[in-house]
């Protein structure tokens, strides 16, 4: 299994993670996401430039729109949803308005530059794990994509302390529960090799044995 498995997603803006918001509002926040977010007709490009415009009035340029729709692809998909889930996060005023959140925002040119990357880093990170609605209707998921965007934002779920979102994070994560499973499938393939060559091993000596008689 490789490190990368096991990690939380990197902060975008180098530096200690602070305390942010409850883990329980973010998720809760995308238990309610409307369900239009998954709709094939919304432009995820145009919408996180609407939303930009939302948080803190900077209007997006060409040439970031064109990077957005190259990078998240046609409305519906996995990594447009995942983006746009994102976003609805962090329009949330605990989210936005909160103390830690906008102390990075400060450190990266403001709100909407910090939303619209963590929007991107989490299709990044998450994007070809789950269907699209799994990331609102399966519990399991809601944590794993909220801890994820609490992660790339650069703050830590209120009152949790690395370790301990460390050892979350990896409880939830579908990248690492696979990757354990593939190595206890490994060692259960490789016990099983072994067992058979020790039975084998065992009929040649009592083959041989009964030869001497």
């Amino acid at each position: 299994m490789r490190d990368d498995d096991a990690r939380m997603p990197r902060p975008l803006v180098p530096g200690e993670r602070c305390p942010g918001p409850e883990l329980v509002s973010v998720t809760r926040r995308l238990a309610t996401a409307p369900a239009a977010l998954r709709d094939p007709g919304v432009h995820p490009g145009a919408a996180l430039a609407d939303l930009a415009v939302v948080l803190d009035g900077r209007v997006a340029e060409a040439t970031e729109l064109r990077s957005l729709d190259q990078r998240l692809g046609a409305g519906g998909g996995d990594r447009a949803v995942l983006a746009l889930l994102t976003g609805w996060v962090a329009l949330d005023p605990a989210v936005a308005h909160h103390t830690g959140v906008r102390d990075v925002a400060a450190r990266c040119g403001g709100i909407s530059r910090l939303v619209v990357a963590a929007a991107l880093a989490v299709a990044d990170e998450l994007g070809g794990l789950r269907e699209p609605a799994a990331w609102t209707d399966d519990e399991v998921a809601r944590e794993e994509l909220a801890r994820a965007a609490l992660a790339v934002l650069g703050v830590l779920p209120a009152g949790e302390s690395p370790e301990v979102a460390g050892d979350a994070w990896r409880v939830v994560s579908t990248r690492h529960r696979r990757a354990v499973a593939v190595e206890l499938a490994a060692e259960a393939q490789r016990a099983a090799e072994l067992a058979q060559a020790l039975e084998e091993q065992r009929a040649k000596e009592a083959a041989a044995q009964y030869a001497n008689y």
